[in-house]
């Protein structure tokens, strides 16, 4: 038996906004998108396979973003990351900054999800 993450769900007002971002900040592909009869569900991640997220927008629905949970990507140099989001046009939440061994960031998505990045070698 095995066990790995596939997706997180995020729920997103706008799906064309959504994935502006996750594609254009963080890189990522569509993996899968399905119409259904209330709104569309579009999952994306890096090279547009999972792991990665699942965008919903579905009538009705308004994103609420926890003020304490948030996802968390583990990437390769976490400074670099935070440009590759300012040069998007995103805001950053928080600045890169060491805890430890460890170099971290957050930035928001345009639904106000927030998103860790994490390097453990500390850049």
């Amino acid at each position: 038996m095995k066990i790995r993450l596939d997706h997180l769900r995020v729920d997103v007002l706008d799906m064309g906004v959504a994935e502006k971002f996750y594609r254009d900040a963080l890189g990522f592909e569509r993996v899968v998108r399905f119409e259904v009869p209330d709104g569309i569900i579009q999952q994306m991640g890096p090279g547009g396979a999972p792991p990665g997220v699942e965008l919903t927008q579905k009538e009705g629905l308004v994103p609420a973003p926890s003020k304490t949970e948030h996802i968390c990507f583990q990437v390769d140099d976490v400074v670099a990351w935070v440009e590759r989001v300012r040069a998007a046009g995103y805001p950053i939440e928080r600045e890169p900054f060491k805890i430890g061994d460890e170099g971290l960031a957050f930035v928001k998505d345009p639904d106000g999800h927030l998103i860790e990045f994490n390097d453990f070698n500390g850049r």
